[in-house]
Order: C-alpha cells, then sequence, then structure tokens
C-alpha cells in the first residue's frame, strides 16, 4: 500500500472509484469477518481490475477503507457498516471513510479545499507540490497525490479539466443529519485531534467544498457536543471519555 508518511499513515497509492468502493463497503456489510472477506473482494474485483491488483494495492487500500480499518478508525467504520443508510449518500459516505483511514488523503483534500476556498479552483502540479513540501519530496508522495485526487474526482467530489482541479458547481448542502456527523468525525480523524469547534467542521476544506448544517445528530453516538466560551465545540466521544477518566 505504501510507505508510512508518519504522522500521516499509509499513502493512498491507488485511484479507486466509487464502484469498487461500493463492493468494498458492500462486502463488509455481509461478511464484517476480516478472516473471510478480504476473498470474496478479491473474487469481486477479478472482473474490474487485473489479477495483480485484486489480489495486490487495489485489494489493500480497499481493505483498509471499509474492511479492516486502521483502529482508530474501526468504531467509526463498523458504525457505517451496520446502519440502513440511503444510497444517495454513498460518495459522501466514501470520502469520509477516507479521510478517517488515509490521513494522507486528508492532506491532499485539505490543500485542494483550501485552494478552492480561497481561489476557485487549482492546478493539480501546484496540488502535487504543496504536498511534496508537507510530507517528503519523493516521486513516491507525487503518484500517491494524483491517486488521492484522482479518487476524490470518481467520487465526483470534485471536478478535472485537463490539469485544473475546482469544485463541483451547485452541489447541494448535506441534509442528513448522520452523515453530516459522520463527516464531522472523518475529519477530526482525518486531522488527527480529539476535538474542534463547529465553525471550523463546518468549513473544512477536506470536504472539498461540501456544506455541512449548523447542526450535528445528537444520536450520532460517537461523537459528543460541548460549549467552550459559548461556542459549540465538536468532540470525540472516546477522547471525552478518557477526559473525563483523568479528571
Amino acid at each position: 500500500m505504501g510507505r508510512s508518511t508518519a504522522p500521516y499513515g499509509m499513502l493512498l497509492d491507488r485511484g479507486l472509484t466509487l464502484e469498487q468502493l461500493d463492493i468494498a463497503f458492500d462486502i463488509a456489510v455481509a461478511d464484517p469477518d476480516p478472516k473471510t472477506n478480504r476473498r470474496r473482494l478479491t473474487i469481486a474485483l477479478r472482473d474490474l481490475v487485473s489479477e495483480q491488483e485484486a489480489e495486490g494495492k487495489t485489494k489493500k487500500c480497499l481493505t483498509r477503507v471499509w474492511l479492516n480499518p486502521p483502529s482508530e478508525a474501526a468504531e467509526m467504520i463498523v458504525w457505517a457498516r451496520t446502519h440502513a443508510l440511503p444510497a444517495s449518500v454513498r460518495p459522501a459516505l466514501h470520502l469520509g471513510a477516507l479521510l478517517a483511514t488515509f490521513p494522507f488523503a486528508g492532506t491532499v483534500a485539505k490543500v485542494v479545499g483550501q485552494h478552492f476556498q480561497t481561489e476557485g479552483s487549482v492546478e493539480a502540479s501546484a496540488v502535487r507540490n504543496e504536498v511534496r513540501r508537507t510530507l517528503g519530496d519523493r516521486s513516491s508522495i507525487e503518484v500517491a497525490v494524483r491517486k488521492a485526487y484522482t479518487t476524490f474526482r470518481n467520487l465526483e467530489a470534485l471536478r478535472q479539466t485537463g490539469q485544473i482541479l475546482s469544485p463541483v458547481p451547485e452541489r447541494a448542502p448535506v441534509s442528513d443529519p448522520f452523515i453530516a456527523a459522520w463527516l464531522s468525525h472523518a475529519v477530526l480523524l482525518t486531522r488527527q485531534v480529539e476535538s474542534q469547534p463547529l465553525t471550523s467542521l463546518r468549513s473544512a476544506p477536506e470536504l472539498l467544498g461540501m456544506q455541512l448544517p449548523g447542526s450535528l445528530s445528537t444520536e450520532y453516538p460517537l461523537l459528543e457536543l460541548h460549549s467552550y466560551g459559548g461556542a459549540p465545540v465538536v468532540m470525540r466521544r472516546d477522547a471525552s471519555h478518557a477526559c473525563s477518566k483523568a479528571g
């Protein structure tokens, strides 16, 4: 899956498609046991990619996202796999899962999203250069950045015309309160922080222009909402429990 770029984790070095991510999600829902679901994923991928990719890096990337996520994202991924969510939210669900399980992808999304917020678009080469300055001037970083924004394009989270990346025009704001909470949780994980002001999450560049509502679902079990100085702050529930025990 590529070398580690600590503290950003493994590189997302394959351009994943919506169809591939949907297959991985459906297999994980039907068979959550990583001892058996990986074989099912290999078989399913053979219709889409080469045998080498079905056994290799494409499979490994998809496995990390939906089948066997890193420990810090495991509860979040399990929650999505065990709740009946409408098919229409799948692209946003996949984006959140990618941010949560690949902080490297979150780094790329942040660079792209910041340019969207300030300039409206960005050249792909500028994104690659900025990430390389942050994570290291290596060819593996260059390739992985390309794969990350290609994956975002495949999820229709951004547009690419030639070498110009731009936001999806007239994108509808996120209306599902659970997905809004899910995406907020994803941003916390990709930033590797325990809490953030709600205003920071609503305007997170990592979401590539998606607009979140002014409030989150209080029924989403993995986040808690607190008030500090009169401003709402979103905290990961595990972090909240750790703080209370320490106190």
